[in-house]
């Protein structure tokens, strides 16, 4: 499927909708059920499913009777769950709902490269992708990187061109300095969230990224909560660099950055996203929502 157009809505927007599928992550974060409680209060949602990281997460999940908790263990597992789903429904156009605020990289990657990739029986589907922005919390030490490499599931064959790296930082320390060194880019653009919903991020992701920061001269900020205009700088970067370079997306900082460089990634073939991790021991933050009413959402038309 292709996409046919995206646009910002606001959270107002979805109101006495028939939502066939509603997919979210169940993980010990305290805004994880915000959006759900939200839309499923104005809404009809058919089916709601929890992606799991463990099986006790699973077993503490709220809402039992109207939500099926499943524990993932790895993005195949995603995909074939929305085989199975998506095969039940029949009409021409359907409605999804993805909340990524608590998923991880290659989840969230996996659902939008399967509608990419598979043909369904539906003309269009439309996808609301949210996001449940949240309060400040102070960085934790960092672990040491002991993943830099592709989200699972697109392959881009190698070329002779050199890379280009655009890096969106995050506030946690040595991350960023961890991919550029790793990969050695020829050219490399710095881009990170200013302003943000809080300020102190800003005051943090500038301090822990400030050695960086110094030494680089092509550095630009975007604003958190604006997907247009973030769009609008990625397309730029891309076309000032595809002909020369190879192009490689770190998505560190928030997540509806790595959404949008998803979405890109998708429409660009010669387009890599690649991620920074720790393995199976990652920090592990509470975050709660930023407020009950604050989304920022996304809503993406696939057509045949």
């Amino acid at each position: 499927m292709n996409i046919k157009y995206g646009k910002q809505i606001n959270i107002n927007e979805l109101t006495n909708k028939t939502i066939s599928l509603y997919l979210f992550a169940r993980n010990h974060e305290r805004r994880v059920y915000t959006a759900y409680e939200r839309v499923n209060n104005l809404n009809k949602i058919s089916k709601a499913i929890g992606f799991c990281y463990n099986d006790s997460l699973k077993k503490k999940g709220k809402y039992k009777e109207s939500i099926e908790y499943i524990e993932i263990s790895n993005h195949q597992e995603i995909t074939n769950i929305l085989d199975i789903e998506l095969s039940k429904i029949e009409r021409k156009s359907t409605m999804l709902i993805v909340d990524y605020s608590c998923m991880t990289k290659s989840w969230y990657y996996t659902i939008i490269l399967y509608l990419k990739k598979k043909r369904l029986i539906c003309e269009n589907v439309i996808v609301t992708f949210i996001y449940t922005p949240s309060k400040y919390s102070k960085p934790l030490e960092p672990k040491p990187n002991k993943e830099i490499a592709p989200l699972p599931g697109k392959y881009i064959v190698p070329t002779d061109k050199p890379k280009a790296l655009i890096v969106c930082l995050g506030y946690e320390q040595r991350k960023a300095e961890g991919i550029i060194e790793h990969l050695d880019p020829k050219d490399y653009y710095i881009l990170y969230t200013k302003p943000a919903l809080d300020d102190r991020f800003v005051s943090k992701i500038e301090k822990n990224n400030s050695i960086i920061l110094k030494k680089s001269k092509k550095v630009i900020t975007f604003p958190m909560d604006n997907l247009l205009l973030l769009e609008r700088e990625l397309t730029s970067l891309y076309y000032l660099l595809k002909d020369e370079y190879s192009i490689i997306i770190a998505p560190l900082g928030p997540k509806p950055f790595t959404f949008i460089s998803m979405l890109m990634a998708i429409r660009y073939k010669d387009i890599d996203i690649w991620r920074v991790g720790s393995g199976s021991d990652i920090n592990e933050y509470r975050r709660e929502p930023l407020s009950k009413d604050m989304f920022i959402i996304s809503e993406v038309v696939f057509e045949k």
